[in-house]
């Protein structure tokens, strides 16, 4: 039961469309292996708007087409929503970028 708990702390209460995202490995820095756990970014989605939630603070959001080119990016200052052009439709990668980690997703708008 106590793992129920610590897992709902992450839940949206408005949206149950959250972005799974998958890190992609990263070459370690100065040959030093990473040593704490990588905190995944939480992201939701809901038509055309991202939910990012605080721990995508300092992140770049990327939007890929199917020929790998970036339809959308933006910086991410604070927590909260973002609006996708309603001009793109379709299926992309979602990428997260936050220093020298990158999280991988897929989205369909």
């Amino acid at each position: 039961m106590a793992l129920f708990a610590a897992m709902s702390m992450y839940a949206d209460p408005g949206s149950n469309n959250q972005i799974i995202l998958t890190p992609v490995q990263s070459p370690p820095i100065d040959g030093d292996p990473q040593r704490s756990p990588i905190l995944e970014p939480v992201l939701y989605i809901d038509g055309y708007t991202l939910t990012a939630s605080d721990n995508t603070i300092g992140s770049t959001i990327q939007l890929l087409d199917e020929n790998d080119n970036v339809v959308f990016s933006t910086y991410i200052y604070v927590a909260g929503d973002i609006e996708l052009p309603a001009t793109l439709t379709g299926t992309y990668t979602i990428e997260v970028i936050r220093g020298s980690q990158t999280f991988v997703g897929e989205i369909t708008l």
